[in-house]
């Protein structure tokens, strides 16, 4: 209990000092790594440039992006922290395969060992059965002296004991390997995780040379012309509302409780998703400078869609794409699976017998709250319909909400206005 004690002791030591460390490092980018040596040193050395090229990208971040310049530095700084990102996480897919291998050699290494101390219990159980089956008083009536007796009776007890060790033994190997098992589907686990992270990676990086290259090719290095991209994200802003910038947001947020909810033909909430959500909020959309939270409902409720019509996809994926390159209401024509549009995408297009047709076939239809006074607006998705009336999951407010709810809210935010539901996006 002593040693075990000094020995917590010891580790928890350590970890104050490694904590200590880390802290001083991140307090202050002068730490000398030269002072490490092997991992340690390359993993000071790798944390050091990781903790730079962040730093970089939020001063840059940080500052008006309003040149083409800025953005084309921004997007390279992006480049270089994804490659950073994709180094790291190959390297821990290698010692995760690592580890894998050595879980598996020594799983089978108990498998043999277990195996062994099985045949060892078999002989000692077959044996200790014929002498126990013999009895004392029988080797007694055949004429064996009592020293003879006294040997076998000996005997019996050190098979019994034996016999002991060998099940303690196979209890524990099979024990071990059970841990190892157990381990090895967890680090299975871990490593598909870490492959996903190393396709997204890979993908990021190949975005952001099209997204750079895009930007080139759009505005032929010119800046005139990058501020002409601007000024259509601008334009394109006045029909989204910007929940940021409401006063009472909070007080709209809250009332949401006080409204009905419908209790029939709910929509799955597996595949709503919030503009507000941490993963993706204050992610950019597209190349432009607003963010999902603000301006997000467009790309969130073609998500939902997409999610629902079974595509990998969540608004923070989708933000990303380069169909929303300086663009935050771009439709797309076409998504795999065998996604596509089947409605025209203009203001007016609105026919609720469609919407009737396509929600009774289990088809979500997005649709257009625009405010008559004061601009902007906001896009949920209709997924049913109950005797009262639509049913919306709405990307800000809530899932399965009534559409006479995203209405009055949607009035009352800033500047309280009536509203006017005039555009419906169809994907089939």
């Amino acid at each position: 209990m002593k040693i075990k004690k000094n020995i917590l002791i010891i580790l928890f030591f350590l970890f104050i000092v490694h904590c200590s460390l880390f802290t001083v490092a991140l307090a202050d980018d002068t730490v000398d790594c030269d002072t490490l040596t092997g991992d340690a040193k390359d993993e000071c050395e790798n944390l050091e440039k990781k903790a730079k090229v962040y730093q970089e990208l939020i001063d840059i971040k940080n500052k008006q992006q309003d040149t083409l310049s800025s953005q084309l530095q921004t997007i390279d700084k992006e480049q270089e922290m994804n490659r950073l990102q994709i180094s790291s996480t190959q390297k821990q897919i290698n010692d995760l395969d690592k580890r894998i291998n050595d879980l598996e050699k020594s799983i089978l290494t108990k498998e043999d060992d277990l195996n062994a101390q099985k045949k060892i219990l078999v002989g000692l159980m077959q044996s200790y059965y014929e002498y126990d089956q013999q009895g004392l008083l029988d080797l007694v009536l055949i004429d064996k002296d009592f020293s003879d007796t006294v040997v076998q009776a000996d005997y019996l007890d050190q098979s019994s004991v034996k016999l002991s060790e060998v099940v303690s033994t196979i209890e524990k190997d099979r024990n071990e390997m059970l841990d190892n098992r157990n381990e090895l589907n967890q680090k299975r686990e871990d490593i598909n995780k870490k492959k996903e992270d190393l396709t997204d990676r890979t993908n990021d990086l190949a975005y952001n040379e099209n997204q750079k290259q895009s930007l080139l090719t759009k505005t032929q290095g010119e800046e005139q012309k990058y501020q002409d991209l601007l000024a259509h994200v601008e334009a394109q802003k006045k029909e989204l509302f910007n929940f940021s910038e409401a006063s009472n947001l909070g007080e709209v947020s809250a009332s949401v409780s006080s409204y009905s909810k419908p209790k029939d033909n709910l929509a799955s909430t597996s595949w709503y998703f919030s503009q507000r959500d941490s993963r993706w909020g204050n992610k950019r959309i597209g190349n432009s400078s607003s963010l999902m939270k603000d301006y997000g409902c467009a790309v969130t409720s073609v998500a939902m869609v997409f999610r629902e019509k079974g595509a990998s996809i969540d608004p923070g994926k989708m933000a990303g794409q380069k169909i929303f390159y300086y663009d935050l209401i771009k439709w797309p024509a076409t998504w795999s699976p065998g996604i596509a549009l089947t409605s025209s995408i203009g203001h007016g297009n609105i026919k609720w017998s469609t919407i009737d047709s396509e929600i009774k076939s289990g088809n979500p239809v997005i649709v257009y709250i625009g405010k008559t006074n004061g601009g902007g607006g906001h896009y949920v998705v209709i997924t049913g319909k109950d005797s009262k009336d639509y049913i919306v999951h709405d990307p800000y407010f809530g899932a399965n909400l009534y559409l006479g709810t995203s209405k009055s809210l949607v009035g009352k935010i800033g500047r309280d206005s009536g509203v006017r539901v005039d555009q419906m996006i169809i994907y089939h």
